[in-house]
């Protein structure tokens, strides 16, 4: 009888590091670790995968980035995935027990047909964050000013991941 692997989320738990807030997660390839330790399948299928759905393709690699230090009713981590033409860094929420809670991408690079978008995120000591995010013409480095936007999220105590306004938009 063959034994199926059972996947612990304390194992799961074990490949991402720590990270202190603040801390930034910049568009830049030299975040990643050189060698990074790949997650075994058996965790990317049961941890993972349940937040990307159809977007899992064979050319999509997942690397565990970090563990955000200082959350007590739930575990908050960040994944980096790679795929085709994009490169995404992933805030994904358990709860303790490890169920699956919430997720979004938080910062990163996108290659789209008017150019490359960059994204930029300031995760701070209070679980906000800080996500500023710019375009830059196919063929340039610069970002354009007139097409950078910035947006706000949030951890709640639960783990839920939220968008939040920023001060001007509540005056509207």
């Amino acid at each position: 009888m063959n034994k199926v692997p059972i996947a612990q989320f304390a194992e799961f738990i074990e490949f991402f590091p720590l990270l202190r807030p603040p801390f930034s997660l910049l568009p830049d390839l030299e975040q990643i670790p050189a060698d990074p330790v790949p997650l075994p399948e058996v965790l990317l299928d049961a941890y993972i995968l349940p937040f990307e759905g159809d977007e899992v393709d064979e050319y999509t690699e997942y690397i565990p980035y970090g563990k955000i230090e200082g959350t007590k009713d739930y575990h908050a981590m960040i994944y980096w995935k790679a795929g085709v033409l994009k490169y995404e860094f992933i805030l994904a929420t358990y709860g303790l027990d490890g169920q699956p809670t919430s997720h979004a991408i938080i910062g990163g690079i996108r290659y789209e047909e008017e150019g490359t978008i960059h994204s930029v995120a300031i995760v701070n000591e209070d679980l906000r964050i800080t996500i500023a995010e710019g375009l830059a013409e196919e063929g340039t480095k610069e970002i354009l000013p007139e097409e950078t936007q910035s947006y706000f999220m949030a951890i709640k105590p639960t783990g839920q991941i939220i968008y939040e306004m920023n001060e001007e938009e509540e005056k509207e």
